[in-house]
């Protein structure tokens, strides 16, 4: 079974982040705008551990803000919403829930740098013009971050909440 982690920002004008996935993201109807904390990953951990691992590492992190504003490019092949206030907490939690028994899931050759995907883009020359048309995108999105959301993913790529872990609310 493939599940992933990820944390759903609550923002108020969401269909402005859609509006630009439709158009270059093809997961844009299989998923909500998401920030993935552990990637898609296949495995056999019972769904409780998996459970009462992040719910570990939640009870010990506060909700926190996050804004997200400015689009830029990676790789060549997507485009990023980036985040501006909350990266720092993001990466924390990151780093926790790939360790115990998601630690084997980790990809070492990868900087993780916490964003929205608006796009997964064929070559870069679209890319690179993608990224020329929201240069001067000023939007930006704001909220508290309350909850990590744990995911499988369907044979047809969509999206299926099996669990929403808060963060601890007595730390706040």
């Amino acid at each position: 079974m493939k599940r992933a982690i990820h944390i759903f920002p609550a923002f108020r004008k969401t269909e402005k982040i859609q509006d630009i996935r439709y158009i270059y993201d093809p997961l844009s109807d299989k998923i909500p705008p998401h920030i993935t904390l552990v990637f898609p990953f296949e495995s056999r951990i019972p769904q409780n551990e998996l459970f009462e691992h992040v719910q570990s590492l939640a009870n010990a992190v506060a909700p926190f803000n996050l804004t997200m504003n400015g689009v830029t490019g990676s790789g060549g092949k997507y485009l990023f919403l980036n985040v501006k206030q909350g990266n720092d907490a993001l990466i924390h939690l990151h780093n926790e829930l790939y360790t115990g028994i998601l630690a084997p899931f980790r990809n070492h050759h990868i900087t993780y740098t916490p964003h929205i995907t608006l796009g997964r883009i064929k070559n870069q020359e679209e890319c690179t013009m993608a990224v020329e048309k929201y240069k001067d995108w000023e939007e930006s999105f704001h909220t508290v971050v309350k909850e990590v959301v744990i995911e499988e993913i369907g044979e047809d790529d969509h999206s299926h909440v099996i669990g929403r872990i808060r963060l601890d609310d007595n730390r706040f």
